[in-house]
């Protein structure tokens, strides 16, 4: 998965992942009790900010809703991973590239 954005951007839509096993299977999340998304930028700074909830652990999906303020602030190369965590231990997703462009108005 790749995503692209305007630089600037504070998207509108929730933004839905479903999350698969090594052989492209849902992959089931019951065994977690939250997730956080962590959105690194090209600077390696993490941005912070909207919230992640697990919307239907049976078929891996988790809804993340982007924060008022946008995570976009330059153009570049930012990687979003996925935390799940369950209390008391935690898993990562394999980060996803998310190219941000330079809009017009910029």
């Amino acid at each position: 998965m790749t995503l692209e954005f305007v630089a600037g951007s504070v998207p509108v839509e929730a933004l839905v992942l479903t999350i698969k096993d090594e052989i492209g299977n849902a992959r089931s999340l019951s065994a977690y009790t939250g997730a956080t998304v962590l959105v690194s930028g090209p600077d390696g700074v993490l941005r912070t900010g909207g919230t992640a909830a697990i919307t239907d652990a049976a078929n891996g999906k988790v809804t993340f809703t982007w924060p008022a303020t946008t995570l976009f602030d330059v153009p570049g190369d930012y990687r979003l991973a996925l935390k799940l965590s369950n209390g008391t231990a935690a898993d990562y997703t394999t980060p996803q590239r998310i190219i941000v462009v330079e809009g017009l108005e910029g």
